[in-house]
């Protein structure tokens, strides 16, 4: 399990974030929903050790992964999607070589041409899944469309084979036709290597399409949680009932692509 327990953040005496608890299967996906300013990026952050106490964050509780506290620093296990994908790369090289370089880490920066070779074709095949063109591997971050850059970011984070992915509004920069693809190729992930995802997003629709729990986060606090087809028919707390009415009435009743492929 993933688990939150008792978090409660605060920026400079400021409460973001109170008695916050939560659970998450690690081989599943789950879902955190709230408007903006609602503490889902702060949660997120915290998850992965990187609230700065030097930039006047002051947090209690523990995070716990498959049982044991983690420290207050980054955590290997747990690998990040960010909402920006242009501050996730670096100006300098070819899309490629980004894509190679937590490999070259893992083995020191030297990479023999055989591991090269199997690590290159892992990257074409993810490409291939993820509707990107072989030629933009060749590119640099600055030839690439926001809606690109955040597919590789996701695909870069799969190619560190990690145990779990916590992603922050993954397909905010992607038109409607491939927020479907993508939605449907995690979905896959998921449910042939059973690697686990938490998504952080205001998106309903997207959530109620990926995830087997959703959490629903208001003023810094949980407020309901619950299925998506629990929760979505009955909704407890003021804001997912609000979500529920606008995504029923919004644009003469069109939901969002990733909902509309349920």
């Amino acid at each position: 399990m993933f688990a939150l327990k008792n978090i409660t953040v605060k920026v400079n005496g400021r409460i973001l974030l109170n008695q916050i608890n939560l659970t998450a299967d690690t081989n599943q996906i789950t879902g955190l929903i709230g408007k903006s300013g609602s503490g889902k990026s702060t949660l997120f952050r915290l998850a992965l050790g990187l609230l700065s106490p030097t930039e006047g964050y002051e947090w209690s509780g523990s995070i716990d992964w498959k049982g044991t506290p983690l420290s207050k620093k980054q955590n290997p296990n747990l690998q990040p999607v960010f909402q920006d994908p242009h501050g996730s790369f670096s100006p300098f090289g070819s899309m490629k070589d980004l894509l190679l370089e937590p490999i070259r880490i893992k083995n020191g920066y030297f990479l023999s041409d055989e591991i090269k070779k199997k690590e290159t074709l892992k990257i074409e095949s993810f490409c291939k899944r993820f509707d990107l063109g072989l030629d933009l591997l060749n590119k640099t971050k600055q030839e690439l469309s926001g809606g690109q850059l955040q597919r590789f970011a996701i695909l870069r984070s799969l190619l560190t084979n990690p145990e779990y992915l916590l992603l922050d509004e993954p397909v905010t920069a992607l038109d409607v036709l491939v927020q479907k693809k993508i939605a449907e190729e995690l979905k896959q992930i998921n449910q042939i290597n059973r690697l686990g995802m938490f998504f952080v997003s205001h998106d309903l629709g997207f959530l109620s399409f990926m995830c087997d729990e959703i959490y629903v986060l208001d003023g810094g606090e949980i407020v309901e949680a619950g299925k998506p087809k629990e929760i979505l028919i009955n909704p407890k707390s003021g804001l997912l009932q609000s979500l529920v009415a606008a995504r029923n009435h919004s644009f003469g009743g069109v939901v969002s692509s990733s909902e509309s492929s349920n």
